[in-house]
């Protein structure tokens, strides 16, 4: 290769989202061609026990094909996150011997204060790159959104990379690529970019995989709404004792709570009793994982109806979403969906007349920082049309088929026995209000395989909390590492970049 060959390999190049008119053609027809099942009528409280309803799906059909509009808001993203491309050579595997280079998309946004740390944000199935699209302008000015305490004034420089197949990054053709892979090619692309020390933030298992493999690089995780396994003597002894003694006096004694609540505590019984005699697919705990992994078991057999209909990957995406809705004790009128109808919609576009509404007052000053802050103040987050169709068209543009080969590689080294191995990279967790359940994973389970170093527990229900909660996730941020440093978690931040 010669050296013009090499720079070309190695060039980070801006890059603008434009799907072509034809593809978007192709998507109507399909949505026009769409042939709905019947179903059974069930009483509305058990409207979604066998999964998406007609009801919620249909009227987002009708939207798709007559109010949703691609082209704003890609332009809207384009507008809002600056996104890069770049090549990142992936090592052979047995599945695949020869070494891949994938073009990977990302969004990079520098912060203009000297004290920014590099912060990787790592999405997850199914969401995408846009999940940060909420939070990057808080992160990367403190300014945007005043706060107090530990990383009150704590700036980012935020990275946020698609998933080789997701969004616009190169799909791997290898059959063992997955969590492990993609920590490879993230931590990469943080090269690349001149970062050689950097904190990370996701909701699934990407950053795990980074602290394992790379804990020269990465130097501290948080995470949210994290699911661990109960502690075992084998595994951890410490941990498993403090757990004992923690479930022993339930977690009222403070000196022996070791980080337990009570209602973690009591809500672990009432599953382990739920649990009792029943079959684990149809247990009575938060369906959010198990769906995962169900979508996960068969991801070729899934791609074929998944790639070719669009209102089956709505579908998907709409069961997901809602399994963490709240339905046991609604909080507002809307009980059936966390979702806004049309009409509902029309109603959420005349309150935005008012633009007055849409921000945070602090004293004499107004800070603006989402245009949908009376929603997100609101207990439970609810999805425009607009929004649930952006994030299925981020999964039906690449096509799904990608995304669940790697769901499924990210389920199997994620149950693997070396993955729950300790790990000396100081974590914290934001631990949002269990939706659809009341049982709930106890954080300090994972002491056996974290060191777990900051804890906020948070009544809000959150799914994706970057977008349902972005103001709290980005205060989380900022006083977990603003914590970490001042506790001498992490050394030799911030690191510039080239």
């Amino acid at each position: 290769m010669t050296a013009t060959q090499y720079e070309e390999k190695e060039a980070v190049t801006t890059y603008s989202m434009h799907v072509s008119a034809k593809y978007l053609e192709l998507t109507k027809k399909k949505l026009e061609l769409t042939r709905l099942p019947r179903e059974v009528e069930l009483p509305e409280q058990r409207t979604w026990e066998q999964g998406t309803p007609k009801s919620a799906l249909e009227p987002l059909l009708d939207f798709w094909l007559d109010g949703y509009d691609w082209r704003a808001a890609e332009a809207k993203f384009n507008l809002d996150l600056p996104q890069y491309r770049t090549t990142i050579t992936t090592p052979s595997t047995s599945s695949l011997p020869t070494p891949q280079i994938l073009r990977i998309h990302f969004v990079h946004k520098r912060s203009k204060h000297e004290n920014a740390i590099p912060l990787l944000f790592c999405h997850t199935w199914p969401s995408s790159f846009i999940e940060v699209q909420r939070v990057i302008d808080a992160l990367t000015d403190p300014h945007s959104l005043p706060s107090f305490g530990d990383g009150a004034q704590q700036a980012f420089h935020v990275i946020a990379p698609s998933i080789p197949g997701f969004g616009f990054s190169d799909a791997s053709m290898s059959e063992d690529f997955g969590l492990n892979g993609t920590a490879e090619v993230f931590d990469g692309l943080m090269a690349r970019l001149g970062y050689d020390r950097y904190v990370a933030h996701g909701t699934g298992c990407i950053c795990r995989a980074l602290a394992l493999q790379h804990p020269e690089h990465c130097l501290a995780v948080h995470t949210a709404n994290p699911s661990f396994t109960e502690p075992a003597f084998k595994r951890g002894p410490l941990a498993y004792m403090k757990y004992r003694i923690a479930k022993m006096t339930k977690a009222k004694i403070p000196l022996l709570s070791f980080g337990y609540v009570p209602t973690e505590l009591q809500a672990s019984r009432e599953r382990q009793a739920s649990e009792v005699g029943q079959e684990s697919l149809y247990s009575s705990r938060p369906l959010g994982p198990t769906l995962h992994r169900l979508y996960s078991l068969r991801p070729q057999t899934l791609a074929f109806s998944l790639c070719d209909s669009p209102v089956g990957l709505l579908a998907t995406l709409l069961d997901v979403i809602h399994t963490r809705a709240p339905s046991h004790s609604p909080l507002t009128s809307r009980s059936r969906s966390p979702f806004l109808s049309p009409v509902e919609l029309e109603m959420r576009d005349d309150e935005h007349e008012h633009p007055e509404r849409d921000r945070i007052h602090s004293g004499s000053t107004e800070y603006p920082f989402s245009p949908r802050q009376s929603e997100i103040d609101a207990h439970n987050y609810t999805w425009s049309p607009t929004e649930v169709l952006n994030f299925t068209m981020l999964q039906w543009l690449p096509g799904p088929e990608a995304a669940l080969r790697w769901l499924r590689r990210a389920h199997l080294e994620s149950t693997d026995t070396q993955w729950s191995r300790h790990c000396s990279i100081p974590l914290g967790i934001s631990s949002f209000h269990a939706r659809n359940s009341s049982r709930t994973t106890p954080l300090m389970w994972g002491s056996s395989s974290w060191d777990i170093s900051w804890v906020k527990r948070h009544q809000r229900p959150s799914h994706i909390p970057a977008w349902e909660a972005p103001d709290l996730v980005v205060l989380d941020l900022r006083e977990c590492f603003g914590t970490f440093l001042s506790h001498g978690k992490l050394t030799n931040l911030p690191s510039a970049a080239s």
